[in-house]
């Protein structure tokens, strides 16, 4: 079975027979959707992604070189060291909630539709590196997971004393939210690869069958 095939397959939903009860697309987009296509939008956009990239470089190259040893001669005191420790985590721990915990909403609606029938494809256009519902339906519940793993990063840096905070739990959800972070992004990248590449063969494939029915 070809992409196509599956992707209609997928695609498919039933048809209400009453035609007064569907609604009427509309030719004209929400304003919304006209603002998204805007240069201004999307300039806005690239540089909060920009500065927000470059504030997790920055505080996490700082944590780092501060665990390592690599600042003592700056900061020679160890009650500095620590301060600054826990200024870094708090930072990072901030930055990392707006992606773990502000994108809930949109990862709590994907995991209701790709449950229903007649809202399964809308979740396929949002997610179209695969048209395979397994990849997708494993993808959704890694950043569902990962949203948890976040909470419970949260609660810790946020409910208890620095010198009192164990250590091995925070190290825990750290962990296990960089993880199901890196699967979620590569699944996205490696699958959207073998998309195009399927996709590129199939329309090759098809161009020469074009090409070789006109000779005929």
């Amino acid at each position: 079975m070809s992409s196509n095939e599956r992707l209609a397959r997928n695609l498919s939903v039933p048809i209400n027979p009453n035609p007064n009860s569907a609604s009427q697309p509309s030719d004209k987009p929400s304003s919304w959707k006209a603002f998204r296509q805007t240069a201004c939008f999307k300039y806005t956009k690239y540089t909060l992604i920009i500065i927000y990239a470059l504030n997790i470089v920055a505080w996490g190259g700082m944590l780092f070189l501060i665990l390592v040893g690599a600042a003592n001669n700056t900061m020679p005191d160890e009650q500095t060291r620590k301060t600054w420790i826990e200024i870094d985590s708090q930072i990072l721990n901030a930055l990392f909630c707006v992606t773990g915990i502000g994108l809930i909403p949109w990862r709590v609606r994907d995991l209701y539709q790709i449950y229903r029938e007649k809202h399964r494809h809308k979740v396929l256009h949002r997610h179209s590196y695969t048209d395979d519902l397994r990849w997708i339906r494993i993808i959704i519940w890694t950043d569902i997971a990962n949203s948890l793993f976040q909470i419970g990063m949260a609660v810790c840096m946020w409910s208890m004393d620095m010198y009192k905070r164990p250590s091995w739990l925070v190290g825990l959800f750290v962990g296990l939210g960089c993880v199901s972070g890196m699967f979620s992004g590569l699944a996205r990248f490696f699958l959207g690869k073998r998309t195009k590449k399927r996709t590129k063969a199939e329309q090759d494939h098809a161009n020469i069958i074009d090409g070789n029915g006109s000779e005929v």
